[in-house]
């Protein structure tokens, strides 16, 4: 079988981690003097923290604290000073004189910036990258099925379907497509390439703890790739998640999804989890009656399971990620549901589009915790091994794309510490990656345009962090990778976060990004269509520099957080993948970039609690993006240039109440000219509203949850040119700019089991 070598490897790392697990397990001697305790927060609210670090003063070993904030911890031999640590809490030392149950109540490191944090979303951490985090909170304030529905609420991403009947979608972010921004799963880069027009929609939302979004350049220490900035999506943790978690769903157009998934803490040390996804939508709909499926109808089954160790010297984790999943669209899926279809001539063939993808993918990382006694605490050194295989296989028409990857990513880190004011992370990386992608006619094996590569990338990096003073934080980073196929290419990148005040903070950023395009699969919206498809003979690296600046301003108002953000963010390319629609309505061209492209990103939002249960967000965005379309400098097209997001939300004891109001500008559309007159489209398409709802009601370990999405029940109402005749010249279902989903209404219930 294709995947056999892999699997037998996959199988092999598992028989020793197994071996790992058992002595591990294997009881320990029985010790006297035991501390037990927990730790809580000086908050309001008094809650556990789980994952606090416990250790006595001296010793090199600690325990952490449980997912109910509770620890056990054997006294060292003569050791009376018991040290505490948190994230984002301030260290504690307290003596301890005898055995016996103990309470440790953290108090939080600044306590003015950290509630305008953690009551107005999205946070922005504290971090010198300007960063973004959706918390796990924020995730259940929308149905978030999937990553592909996480965004809704933040202005810095938008997400919309690639075309008219695929399924695929894509992100925006700086004002460009999300294949110019880094995906992460714990920060190892996975969403990539060929899995990128369908892998917004396989990170099933429930199996996420935080998305966190960096702008602009970002580190060097996770590859060349991110252009635009990075998204990092962190899964549940088998030590602080719960031992069962359940969360059904379904909607009035028929979609129903199940997610399970559960921890358990094999000693102190090990923890594991298994979270499973399955989710189906087999109706098939036509709002505006045109005979194509507005939405494709889907099934997919998602698995993940992960395992991690730490002993306070050592630390290993594991997580395998595999998923089946199946897209269909078209005339079909209408037609088979009974869906208003009205066909010109019966007779002809129906036009159907299919897309069926499957991938493993496994992470593993290892790790030692302070391992240079003559270094600040937080040194280590780790290893980081992520495969693949993935296998992709659409069909729309006439045309039929087909893709496989394999890939292995290899990486070694070194932080070291040298004093608190100065830090250096460095290390070696290695990437392999075994590309075949090709686009011909349907049901032939006979190519007509075919792009495989293998790539073998190593490389070396460093970055730097300087700290003179605490207002000041200045971050440098290189990277120099020698690709066998485009030689030897530097990345630097360097950011500086200065605190001109207290609560008023500026940062700035500028870097090099760079990366090789999947030409079909990244692209495979523009082809369905009956336009003349061409190519460039060959392709280069897309290659571009990002410069961006923010200002960050946290004020109180009747004693009530209010952040304001302002921020700037300007790419420009060297090189890109065009995707031109201008030249003539008959054809579409995929070429070099021949000229200067850019984007601009300007956004300003304010967040304000003005009750302790209520959270105001109100953005807005504007962007210009232009390439040469034709042969001259125009914005790019089906996207809108500016958009206004507001959201509130407002939690009363046990209730929650959600909403998002969004308007989304107008913009260009490309030349239809050479059409006949009914199927010619105006030059600019509209702006448009979206409105969606959520309440929320707890009742212990359980919540149940409304929603509707869409209320407006706004969706564009052409999104196919020549649907009577599919397979003739005027049919195009590539020009898509405005939401494809009508309204729906949702329900769901998350049960929780600590």
């Amino acid at each position: 079988m294709r995947y056999r070598v892999f699997f037998i490897q996959i199988a092999t790392v598992v028989v020793c981690l197994f071996g790992t697990v058992r002595a591990a397990a294997q009881p320990r001697e029985a010790r006297q003097d035991t501390i037990r305790g927990i730790v809580l927060s000086a908050t309001p609210e008094t809650q556990p923290i789980p994952g606090a670090a416990i250790q006595w003063l001296g010793a090199k070993n600690g325990v952490f604290t449980n997912k109910d904030g509770r620890f056990a911890i054997v006294r060292s031999s003569g050791a009376d000073s018991l040290i505490c640590r948190a994230v984002g809490f301030q260290t504690v030392r307290l003596v301890v004189s005898a055995s016996g149950e103990l309470t440790i109540t953290l108090e939080p490191e600044s306590m003015s910036e950290l509630r305008v944090e953690a009551e107005s979303g999205p946070t922005i951490t504290k971090s010198p990258f300007k960063t973004e985090t959706i918390s796990k909170k924020d995730l259940t304030k929308a149905a978030c099925c999937s990553l592909a529905e996480s965004f809704e609420k933040n202005p810095s991403v938008e997400v919309s379907f690639a075309d008219a009947v695929s399924g695929a979608k894509q992100i925006q972010l700086l004002g460009l497509r999300g294949v110019y921004t880094q995906f992460l799963i714990e920060a190892v880069p996975t969403v990539r390439s060929l899995e990128l027009p369908f892998g917004l929609d396989h990170i099933p939302g429930p199996f996420m703890e935080s998305i966190s979004i960096s702008k602009g350049a970002s580190s060097v220490t996770t590859g060349y790739e991110a252009m635009t900035g990075q998204i990092n999506i962190c899964m549940h943790n088998p030590r602080t998640a719960p031992s069962l978690y359940v969360n059904a769903y379904a909607n009035t157009m028929e979609r129903y999804e199940i997610n399970v998934y559960g921890a358990q803490q094999v000693n102190d040390e090990l923890s594991t989890m298994t979270m499973a996804h399955l989710r189906k939508m087999d109706m098939g709909q036509d709002n505006n009656n045109d005979g194509f499926a507005d939405i494709p109808t889907f099934r997919q089954a998602n698995l993940v399971h992960r395992w991690m160790y730490n002993d306070d010297e050592i630390e290993w984790q594991v997580l395998v990620r595999g998923f089946l999943d199946r897209y269909e669209s078209g005339q079909s899926p209408v037609h088979v549901h009974g869906a208003h279809m009205q066909r010109h001539n019966d007779s002809m063939p129906l036009y159907d589009i299919s897309t069926d993808i499957q991938r493993l993918e496994t992470i593993i990382k290892f790790g030692l915790l302070n391992p240079f006694e003559d270094l600040e605490e937080g040194s280590g050194v780790s290893f980081v091994a992520a495969g693949s295989v993935h296998e992709q296989h659409s069909e729309f028409g006439t045309r039929a794309a087909h893709g496989e990857q394999q890939t292995l990513q290899l990486r070694s880190v070194a932080a070291l510490p040298f004093t608190k004011q100065f830090k250096v992370v460095t290390g070696l990386s290695y990437l392999y990656d075994n590309v075949r992608e090709s686009l011909s006619a349907t049901g032939t094996t006979v190519y007509g345009n075919r792009y495989d590569r293998t790539e073998h990338v190593p490389g070396v990096y460093a970055e730097a962090t300087y700290e003179p003073s605490k207002s000041l934080t200045i971050l440098g980073g290189v990277r120099n990778d020698l690709h066998n196929m485009y030689g030897s290419r530097f990345v630097p990148r360097a950011h500086l976060k200065w605190n001109i005040v207290e609560n008023v903070h500026l940062r700035a950023s500028v870097g090099r990004g760079w990366r090789v395009p999947a030409v079909i699969t990244e692209n495979v919206s523009s082809f369905i269509n009956s336009r003349q498809v061409n190519f460039d003979s060959t392709f280069r690296p897309e290659d571009s520099w990002n410069l961006g600046a923010s200002l960050t301003t946290y004020l109180t108002v009747a004693d009530r957080p209010l952040t304001l953000d302002a921020e700037v963010y300007h790419t420009r390319f060297t090189n890109q993948l065009v995707v031109d629609y201008d030249r003539s309505v008959r054809e579409v061209w995929l070429t070099n970039l021949s000229g200067e492209s850019f984007a601009t990103n300007v956004m300003i939002q304010a967040m304000f609690s003005p009750l302790p249960a209520l959270d105001l967000l109100s953005a807005v965005r504007w962007v210009d993006v232009q390439a040469p379309y034709n042969g001259a400098m125009q914005q790019r097209p089906m996207m809108s240039r500016l958009r206004v997001l507001n959201t509130i939300s407002y939690a009363p004891t046990d209730w929650q109440f959600d909403a998002t109001v969004s308007w989304n500008g107008p913009g260009r559309l490309p030349t239809t000219e050479g059409n006949i007159t009914r199927y010619q489209l105006q030059t600019e398409f509209p702006g448009y509203w979206r409105v969606n709802g959520q309440v929320t009601r707890k009742f212990g370990a359980m919540e149940l949850y409304v929603g509707i999405e869409n209320a407006t029940n706004f969706i564009q109402s052409n999104p196919i040119l020549g649907t009577e005749s599919p397979f003739g010249t005027y049919f195009d279902a590539s020009l898509t700019w405005g939401p494809m989903d009508p309204q729906m209404v949702y329900a769901g219930v998350r049960y929780t089991i600590d």
